[in-house]
């Protein structure tokens, strides 16, 4: 998939719709898979599913938002009547999927989007709409770290990769007051920026992580958690070997659908291990939103996180960008606050 930059009607205002004027949007690893045709998408998509924006046309039957609210968008839509909506398991919704805004149908990167009205969440006039357009990839961030339960204090966490997400996880683990959290990286580029987030958390290249259990016993000195960010099956194998004993992984990073690990059931079992894979928000789009405005000051500086900021007609410097490590995110800044 390419990109290209049309001229598009704005699109008509239906019931139950609203018209979002897009703020900013920002590039998911998702939209790199769509573009490299590892994950399906609509044809001829407008890509985009993590934006904020504000409210200016409303269809009839709204009642949830106004014309001038400030939002984020919730891109994920359910049916309600499938086995796995009635169960509580709207992200295994394969209609609601099907409709998925900025994969299915037209997202984000665009100056206007038609997004249904439930979807359409507002956001505090304190949280600067830049920053809202972190909600959704916050969103899946809350959905992975409630699946791993009870997270007891002083655990030992190890965080696979220091892309955006990595940093995400571990501004959000620093911001729930966990300390004893290694963050693991190959590129030097990535691991500097780890260090720049001033977290405190010891930043290491998967070499010297793995010269540190030499002699070590990981099923008693291993980590109680590990969150792959990676996507990588090296990554991931490397990460069963250093789990304690009922340890949690967490497979939240996006691998190819061809991928495949190579892991011994012995360790599984005889190690009692959890192994939890994170699909997407369900029911974690609202608290994401007080999440983001709570940690937005003294945690989510874009520069300092990696974030980079283009016009939206600079799109092919922004992936460009993204896809040789220079930037951790790229973010584009459709219409100034």
């Amino acid at each position: 998939m390419t990109f290209k930059h049309i001229t598009a009607k704005i699109p008509e205002v239906t019931d139950g719709f609203v018209l979002v004027e897009v703020s900013h949007g920002g590039v998911c690893g998702t939209d790199l898979h769509i573009m490299a045709k590892e994950f399906r998408s609509s044809d001829l998509v407008i890509l985009g599913h993590e934006f904020s924006g504000t409210v200016v046309k409303v269809g009839k039957n709204v009642k949830n938002v106004a014309v001038g609210q400030r939002v984020a968008v919730e891109p994920n839509s359910i049916c309600g009547g499938c086995e796995f909506c009635r169960r509580g398991k709207p992200n295994f919704c394969k209609d609601g999927l099907a409709q998925a805004i900025g994969v299915m149908n037209n997202g984000g990167f665009s100056n206007f989007c038609l997004v249904p009205a439930n979807q359409a969440i507002p956001v505090p006039d304190s949280l600067p709409l830049d920053k809202a357009a972190l909600c959704e990839p916050y969103s899946c961030v809350v959905h992975g770290y409630e699946l791993l339960g009870k997270v007891e204090d002083g655990s030992q966490i190890l965080i696979m990769g220091a892309g955006i997400i990595g940093l995400l996880w571990a501004s959000m683990l620093h911001h729930r007051g966990f300390r004893n959290v290694t963050m693991v990286e190959v590129a030097d580029g990535r691991r500097q920026l780890a260090k720049d987030t001033e977290l405190g958390f010891d930043v290491l290249h998967p070499s010297a992580l793995e010269e540190s259990f030499k002699g070590k016993e990981a099923s008693e000195d291993g980590f109680d958690i590990v969150v792959d960010c990676t996507g990588n099956s090296k990554a991931i194998e490397m990460a069963f070997y250093m789990l304690k004993s009922g340890a949690k992984l967490l497979i939240f990073g996006c691998a190819p659908p061809t991928a495949e690990i190579k892991v011994k059931p012995a360790q599984i079992q005889f190690k009692e291990l959890s192994i939890i894979g994170v699909q997407i928000n369900p029911y974690c789009f609202t608290k994401a939103v007080t999440l983001v405005s709570d940690m937005a000051d003294k945690y989510l500086d874009f520069k300092r996180l990696g974030i980079e900021v283009f016009p939206l007609d600079q799109f092919e410097s922004a992936i460009s960008k993204l896809k040789a490590g220079q930037i951790s995110k790229a973010m584009f800044c459709v219409k100034k606050e």
